[in-house]
């Protein structure tokens, strides 16, 4: 997502809203006590400190708390470097469509040669978490939906929760 030209004000919502669960069968809620019903924003600088308006010039990317804590314990897992590769991925995925950037273009955002970038997408693939639709004339398209579908079994353990 982008910010916006007057991003010294960047606004962050937290998605927990009335009463979830912190983790499944803890017993354990975080309850968010608003009048309003509306989720709590923090301002990016308190979270981020000073220099948040340089850090997020570029946009932002919002992550799922269970990808980042869960990618090592699929079954099968992703190595580190799959897990940048589908962040990078993540990056251009603006709406329902699948992203679509070069290999070229991933590999040096990740600091990698493009024949690396490929090998992490042929990996994802084989590994039953990423589909590759090939185009004409055009990058690859990469449909994420299996790997997501993975994440959100309930049967998934986290590294947070003590199977990692």
């Amino acid at each position: 997502m982008r910010a916006g030209a007057n991003s010294n004000r960047l606004l962050v919502a937290d998605t927990a809203t009335a009463s979830l669960p912190v983790r499944e069968g803890s017993g354990r809620e975080e309850k968010v006590a608003l009048a309003s019903g509306k989720a709590p924003q923090r301002l990016a600088t308190e979270r981020w400190g000073g220099q948040a308006t340089k850090l997020f010039s570029e946009g932002w990317l919002s992550v799922p708390t269970k990808f980042l804590r869960s990618y090592a314990v699929l079954k099968p897992p992703l190595s580190p470097g799959e897990a940048l590769f589908v962040l990078q991925l993540m990056t251009f995925k603006w709406d329902e469509a699948e992203p679509f950037p070069s290999y070229g273009r991933v590999a040096k955002a990740m600091g990698v040669t493009d024949k690396m970038a490929r090998r992490y997408a042929q990996s994802l693939q084989k590994k039953g978490y990423l589909t590759r639709k090939y185009q004409k004339r055009a990058p690859n398209r990469f449909d994420l939906t299996r790997l997501f579908d993975a994440f959100a079994q309930e049967r998934i353990g986290t590294v947070s929760e003590g199977n990692g």
